[in-house]
């Protein structure tokens, strides 16, 4: 009995001896639990040897893309902050804009990322030019922009907001699609078009040059068409491709002479027999009347989308003005932009700029 009592107590205290709990690694549990409570009190950092004193910052797009610039001037105690989008190949759709006393109060992520939807201004617009804002100077002197820019491509409401204000062309020849094929050499309607006239009071010769105002169908044109109503029933007809498409009531194809006198009879207030000497080629009446009735019933309130074309009228002096289809190839286009200025701590590309006059 003895001998068994020995051989239990000696079983014990090896249990014991091998119960006790030491640190993974050796490592002490309240030095780790110290260590993590130390990183997470750390702050993010500012590099404040950079130096982005101004009161005009250049946007950014995509880090590398120059698409406007931010402008700052103090007026009746306010900060006037405004965006503007001097590249005519973009438009804001949304701003977000921080003013703070120091780079430290901007809205942040723990990295050091801004959190630009929490900054204290924000807006969305269809496709904007210009924004601005009014921001007490008491703020602070500290500005991070950033904005949300489209390409023009993206949508018909940024291509026709794009479109520059003159255009130079040159006639060519007619048909076989269209009434007067013209060619633009430069700027953002470079190309080669098949354009309709759109107001029979007018000439305009072939192998000649002009200088023109562009519009695009939905502005406010000059008072010179007699149903300026109807320019959504030219758009509508200009979609439907129907020269080489074959009349239900003749069984013959339509031309490009029955489409233009088509698009007269719904702007001006052309004749049939007034147009004897147009230099139509060959247009039938009975084809002119079918195209108006199909423009008529289908055409009212219509608005170009992506894949279809927006017509887009040029008015040159002391000639007949023209309507040319523009191609809506849209496609996703949109780039977050930022001020140039100095750097966030964290890992991204945005940029904040303290205003200084």
């Amino acid at each position: 009995m003895k001998k068994l009592t020995l051989a239990f107590f000696a079983v014990f205290a090896l249990i014991l001896s091998s119960c006790e709990v030491e640190p993974a690694g050796g490592e002490d549990v309240t030095g780790i639990e110290a260590k993590g409570k130390a990183q997470k009190n750390n702050a993010v950092e500012f590099d404040f040897s950079e130096e982005c004193l101004t009161s005009e910052a250049i946007l950014y797009a995509g880090q590398n893309i120059e698409v406007g610039k931010v402008t700052v001037f103090e007026s009746e105690g306010n900060y006037v902050i405004t965006y503007e989008i001097t590249n005519n190949a973009w438009c804001i759709t949304e701003t977000h804009l921080s003013v703070v006393n120091s780079p430290e109060d901007f809205p942040m992520t723990k990295s050091g990322n801004p959190k630009n939807g929490n900054f204290e201004y924000s807006d969305e617009f269809e496709c904007e030019k210009t924004v601005t804002y009014e921001v007490a100077i008491e703020k602070g002197p500290f500005i991070a922009a950033h904005a949300v820019v489209e390409c023009v491509s993206s949508s018909p409401e940024t291509i026709t907001a794009s479109l520059p204000e003159t255009v130079d062309f040159c006639t060519i020849d007619q048909g076989p699609g269209a009434y007067l094929n013209i060619n633009i050499s430069e700027g953002p309607l470079a190309g080669t078009y098949g354009s309709w006239c759109i107001d029979n009071d007018s000439p305009i010769n072939l192998d000649e040059c002009y200088s023109a105002d562009v519009y695009a169908i939905g502005e406010e044109l000059p008072d010179a068409f007699e149903y300026p109503e109807n320019f959504d029933l030219v758009n509508w007809l200009l979609n439907q491709n129907l020269v080489g498409e074959t009349s239900p009531g003749t069984g013959e194809a339509y031309t490009y002479g029955d489409v233009q006198f088509a698009i007269w009879k719904l702007l001006d207030d052309i004749e049939d027999e007034s147009c004897e000497e147009c230099s139509l080629g060959d247009f039938t009446p009975e084809h002119v009347d079918e195209l108006v009735a199909l423009a008529q019933e289908n055409g009212e309130g219509f608005t170009p989308e992506c894949g279809d074309v927006a017509g887009v009228v040029l008015i040159a002096e002391d000639a007949q003005p023209l309507v040319i289809p523009l191609p809506l190839e849209c496609s996703p286009c949109e780039e977050t932009a930022w001020t140039d200025g100095c750097d966030f701590p964290g890992n991204n590309w945005a940029t904040y700029f303290e205003y200084s006059e």
